[in-house]
């Protein structure tokens, strides 16, 4: 079940907050939880057993970490929980991967031909459900977070379900406080659903109708793709992937902010920046701050060689790519992101810095929306082929009539991401500037936007949110 989907929103999830609305304070928890395990059961009726359990199996594990004195057995305990949240990220996300490389290397060295590995279906989520596992265990062992006083509250904060598919990803004891205790307010319930008409309203009116433009550029088979269309494609990729994976994160920071919980942000205006560096800071924050936090300073950080530290980066991005998605196309495309890193720690960083902002933002826009052909190609063969119609003016391919409904997405997503990097913008905004209306008024403003994107789900082919896969 999704976010967008008339059932969810148009029954489901009126159901659930009047419920709530209705609820006696002490009844939130178990209702809320009660109704994340459904929800998340309604399209995973099988992982969900395995993630409850391993869910249980981490609160055993903490427990016995954080009342043990030895430090070789903490740290045996803590690496037992990350070992296990691993193994069942590498068995439903990676085993098919890791067969199908075993098959063609013995192919290609001993001339044998292994059985295929069996199927394995990718479970929704999997990723920021282990993700967000693993930072409760080695937090606790950190003594920066202490274990769950209730098993009730360890398991809301894993299957709370506005975050569960698709994060923001949260550590729990940012949340301890707000399992235990929320007031409820007017001001979350207006916040919260002004948030998420305008969530719904980058997915639906944006991201949809963009995707539809990348979708027929980047189809396989059929006549290559050509200079005109495959750049239209891949600005259309950039601006549906920002729109969908930020509407999204508006939708769940909405709807716990209904609830009373307050989620971070996830996404400042990324497609502003000026290098990757900044990219990354801006963009899916959560996922680059877990990176940051359990990769990177654990590699060491910033307190090794240069050399070692452009390791450590590519490292980084390299399980980032693989964390996306088992394929090479992921792979190449987290080396594409080590890459650029390493070149602005070597000086490109201030070529850019000396630049205009509004160029340094253009050139680093060009780099991500190069990168994003890794991230959409179906495979290696296929993303070569893209870029070199990228590259060459001449290159000639299949005619395709862009709809008027697909032009005012990608024009629309492109200002909306691009426009305040001009100089005038910041005047502008200066200029027209107004104090924020209160939040009723805020949110009967989204309203007639909500009313908008809903008329529109019903009337469309259903489109899953694309970090679903991840």
């Amino acid at each position: 079940m999704v976010f967008t989907a008339p059932i969810f929103l148009f029954g489901v999830l009126p159901f659930f907050l009047l419920l709530y609305a209705l609820m006696p304070a002490r009844l939130a928890n178990p209702l809320t939880l009660v109704f994340s395990v459904l929800f998340y059961a309604w399209g995973e009726p099988v992982f969900v057993l395995f993630a409850v359990g391993s869910a249980l199996l981490d609160l055993v594990l903490v427990r016995l970490m954080a009342a043990s004195a030895d430090t070789r057995r903490r740290r045996w305990l803590m690496g037992l929980a990350v070992a296990a949240n691993l193994g069942l990220l590498a068995y439903f996300k990676y085993a098919g991967f890791a067969a199908g490389v075993g098959r063609s290397l013995a192919v290609a060295a001993f001339g044998v031909s292994l059985p295929p590995f069996y199927d394995i279906a990718l479970p929704i989520g999997v990723s920021f459900i282990v993700f967000e596992k693993i930072t409760y265990v080695v937090d606790v062992y950190r003594g920066v977070g202490t274990p769950a006083r209730r098993v009730r509250d360890y398991l809301l904060y894993v299957f709370l379900f506005p975050k569960l598919l698709a994060g923001p990803i949260v550590k729990y004891h940012d949340i301890a406080g707000q399992l235990a205790a929320r007031p409820r307010r007017l001001d979350d319930w207006t916040e919260g659903v002004t948030r998420l008409a305008i969530g719904m309203a980058k997915k639906v009116l944006i991201a949809d109708t963009a995707a539809e433009l990348a979708d027929a550029a980047f189809a396989a088979g059929g006549t290559p793709v050509g200079f005109r269309l495959a750049w239209l494609g891949a600005l259309a990729f950039s601006v549906q992937i920002y729109f969908d994976f930020s509407g999204y994160s508006d939708m769940a920071i909405g709807l716990a902010r209904i609830m009373g919980f307050r989620l971070m942000e996830n996404f400042d205006r990324p497609y502003l920046s000026v290098g990757l560096g900044e990219f990354w800071r801006r963009w899916h924050i959560s996922l680059s701050t877990w990176i940051r936090e359990y990769l990177y300073r654990p590699l060491g950080g910033n307190r090794v060689s240069s050399l070692r530290l452009y390791l450590n980066l590519w490292i980084c991005f390299l399980a980032s790519g693989l964390w996306h998605g088992a394929a090479w196309t992921f792979i190449v495309w987290g080396a594409y992101q080590g890459l650029f890193l390493t070149l602005e720690r070597l000086g490109l960083g201030r070529v850019l810095a000396r630049l205009p902002r509004v160029v340094g933002v253009l050139v680093t826009f060009l780099v991500v929306t190069v990168g994003w052909v890794f991230f959409r190609a179906p495979d290696l063969p296929s993303a070569a082929g893209y870029l070199a119609a990228m590259a060459w003016p001449g290159a000639a391919g299949r005619f395709y009539i862009v709809t008027l409904d697909q032009w005012c997405a990608l024009v629309a997503g492109l200002v909306i991401c691009l426009l305040p990097a001009l100089p005038p913008f910041a005047r502008l905004r200066a200029s027209v500037a107004t104090p924020s209306p209160v939040p009723l008024l805020r949110m009967a403003m989204a309203l007639p936007l909500l009313v908008l994107t809903a008329g529109k789900v019903m009337t469309v082919t259903y489109n899953p949110f694309l970090y679903f896969r991840f």
